[in-house]
């Protein structure tokens, strides 16, 4: 985060607050929402915002100057015991050394209902805490006093922005819980502009947009004389006339954002208003530009302290070590594998993300550092062995998706190293990444490739697959029992997926041991892992095992499920209308065979049918098959392809249909009798 424009602090005007009335008083509660039990819109809810008034305003105080002011007022209804959390409050602050946002006015107060009548618990000064987060940035959290279920708490506050114009906050409509009334003002000076932008999928019950004349009166102070003369004051007046354009939303009875599996980041999708400042143009003033463009993010970038002076900048600080590191060595692509994991395995990643660096020697003498620090130093590597490097900025997927034109909505950093004429992607900042492989966490949107004398973009969803096999030979007992080997082979994002779970232990062995652990219906012999610590993008699993929990032996009959090593038993979409796009992050495939040995004496009575369907425009296929080989042997084929990486709304009803049918198959059984 690099420090925010400030604004000219001229023109002295008080703006009118010109507000219009809030529709609930703080304080003055009804008794009927402290006897609420339910919510009837949504019987589910653990808690519902009872009502939310959002202001921002740029006003202008004579000592101050032009500052920015944002004001809260939300009642909350806490319904079940897992609703308490929402009574706990972050509120995030910027600084820049010279400026601190500033929480004012706070108010608190937790209402409860006992015998019958209201009681009332204020939040104290000494629970509300400030603590610094980073040099950028600084946190006021407190939590409200004795809540419980049925409470009913109510905060309200302003925070005075300074001079951080460009931080007018997004105004959420919906929540994770539902939202009764939603009301948010937004009043700004003729003299600034700025884009505003709608996300989500729900309505509003009032949008207006208009202007409205602001007349001061401005009062002058001059002095005249001095030495030997009498010093005088005189006041003068003058009247200032201008236009306010003012933007209000209402929404009611919104419901609960429910978030489901594969989404990036609710913060894309959650119905909400945001605005970015343009420009500022005062009379008889010249015009200061605030928005960006992608030219200037780049040329930006490339001259940036933190940025473009380290990742193009002078790397003969590890010229030698390179050297010492590649002797001998002529292949390109052995050269880059050497010096990749020669970072990996000597520099520790801190876990945070940032598009700056706070240079190679210091990066190079701590040993550690941020996901630029880490990479910016394999770049140095990389140009000191005569490779053309470039990095890539993007936004991960808990970072949401971008707007519009600025360098604050990158939070990541990769390279792009240019071998042998084509281009490799690295990021030795995380361990789990195979070379010319981004962490998943990076598959989201596009992301811009700064260095060029203008931008260049590369789609992140066409970057990767993951391919899952899986084979199994299993021998049927006379009693039912399996036992046999299972095989699993996985490859590019499933590898990646599979070498972050079993980083999760201190090595492999105990990886097995909680495998173990977690299927205790399997009698493991021998379990096998290969593949992880050496990034061939491919990692193998072998097992040897009976298997206790896949079939059932009942009056002369066995009852096997067909699938022994990745049937799906839950579908992750349950939703009946979904209106946020599927985000798988890749395509994937996903293949499943199984050879039945038959024991003796048994024949085969009943085997599921075959199904194959296919998605429209192929985005996704499912095929599945059980076939009699011979008197002996049973073959089970599955195999699920998702050819695109995002479904959007128009294809979540036929997504979700496709993933019932993949579990109804699955679970139809074969049915052997004793002859």
């Amino acid at each position: 985060m690099k420090l925010l424009l400030l604004l000219p602090l001229f023109l002295f005007v008080n703006l009118s607050a010109n507000c219009k009335e809030e529709k609930i008083k703080f304080g003055k509660i009804d008794k009927e929402d402290l006897e609420m039990t339910v919510y009837d819109k949504d019987t589910t809810a653990v808690a519902l915002i009872l009502y939310e008034y959002g202001d921002s305003e740029i006003e202008y105080n004579q000592t101050y100057g032009w500052r920015l002011v944002f004001s809260v007022h939300r009642r909350i209804k806490i319904l079940k015991k897992e609703g308490v959390k929402y009574a706990d409050f972050q509120i995030g602050l910027s600084k820049d050394g010279t400026h601190e946002e500033e929480v004012k006015g706070l108010k608190a107060i937790t209402f409860n209902l006992e015998n019958g009548k209201i009681q009332k618990d204020e939040l104290g000064k000494k629970d509300v805490y400030l603590d610094d987060v980073n040099k950028y940035y600084q946190q006021e959290t407190f939590s409200m006093p004795n809540v419980k279920v049925g409470s009913v708490i109510e905060v309200k506050y302003s925070i005075d922005c300074k001079a951080f114009f460009r931080n007018m906050r997004p105004w959420m409509f919906q929540h994770s819980i539902p939202t009764e009334y939603s009301e948010y003002l937004v009043k700004v000076p003729e003299y600034f502009k700025f884009r505003k932008f709608t996300l989500g999928f729900e309505t509003y019950a009032l949008f207006e947009e208009d202007t409205y004349p602001v007349s001061h009166v401005l009062t002058h102070k001059t002095r005249s004389g001095g030495d030997a003369s009498v010093v005088q004051t005189e006041y003068s007046q003058s009247t200032l006339a201008f236009v306010n354009n003012r933007y209000h939303w209402i929404a009611e009875n919104m419901p609960a954002f429910k978030k489901e599996a594969y989404i990036s980041t609710e913060d894309n999708y959650i119905q909400q208003v945001q605005f970015e400042l343009q420009s500022v143009q005062f009379p008889g003033d010249r015009l200061y530009s605030y928005s960006e463009s992608w030219e200037s993010i780049n040329s930006n970038l490339i001259e940036d302290e933190d940025f473009g002076k380290i990742a193009f900048g002078n790397a003969r600080i590890l010229e030698n070590e390179t050297n010492t590191l590649l002797k001998g060595i002529t292949d390109d692509q052995e050269k880059v594998e050497i010096l990749y994991n020669h970072v990996r395995s000597n520099y520790k990643f801190t876990g945070r993300n940032s598009i700056y660096s706070k240079g190679l020697r210091r990066t190079e003498s701590d040993k550690n550092g941020n996901v630029a620090d880490i990479n910016f130093l394999l770049s140095a590597y990389l140009r000191n062995a005569g490779f053309t490097v470039k990095p890539m900025v993007l936004s991960t997927r808990s970072n949401g998706v971008f707007l519009f034109p600025t360098v604050t909505s990158f939070n990541y950093v990769v390279l792009v190293a240019e071998i042998n004429d084509k281009l490799l992607l690295l990021d030795a900042a995380d361990k789990d990444c195979a070379i010319n492989e981004l962490p998943y966490q990076c598959l989201n949107g596009k992301g811009l490739i700064v260095g060029g004398t203008k931008p260049e973009w590369i789609n992140l969803y066409d970057l990767g697959n993951a391919n899952s096999q899986f084979v199994s030979t299993i021998q049927i007992a006379e009693d039912g029992k399996l036992s046999g080997s299972i095989s699993i082979a996985r490859m590019g994002y499933a590898a990646q997926a599979f070498r972050t779970e079993v980083g999760e232990f201190t090595n492999t062995d105990k990886y097995i041991e909680d495998f173990a652990d977690r299927n205790l219906d399997w009698e493991i012999e021998e379990h096998e892992v290969n593949g992880i610590d050496n990034l061939s993008n491919r990692i193998t699993q072998k097992i040897s095992a009976t298997i206790n929990n896949k079939s059932i032996f009942a009056a002369d009959k066995i009852y096997i499920n067909p699938l022994v090593a990745n049937q799906t038993d839950e579908n992750p979409f349950k939703l009946d209308e979904r209106k946020y796009p599927v985000d798988f992050g890749f395509k994937f495939k996903e293949n499943e065979v199984v050879i039945f040995n038959l024991p003796e004496g048994y024949e085969i009575e009943e085997l599921p049918g075959a199904f194959k369907v296919t998605l429209p425009n192929s985005k996704a296929a499912y095929l599945f098959s059980v076939q009699k080989v011979n008197d002996k042997q049973i073959q089970v084929f599955s195999n699920l392809s998702i050819n695109d990486p995002v479904f959007y709304a128009e294809d979540y009803v036929s997504l979700k249909e496709l993933f019932n049918h993949i579990i109804e198959k699955q679970s139809q059984q074969i049915i052997l009798k004793k002859i």
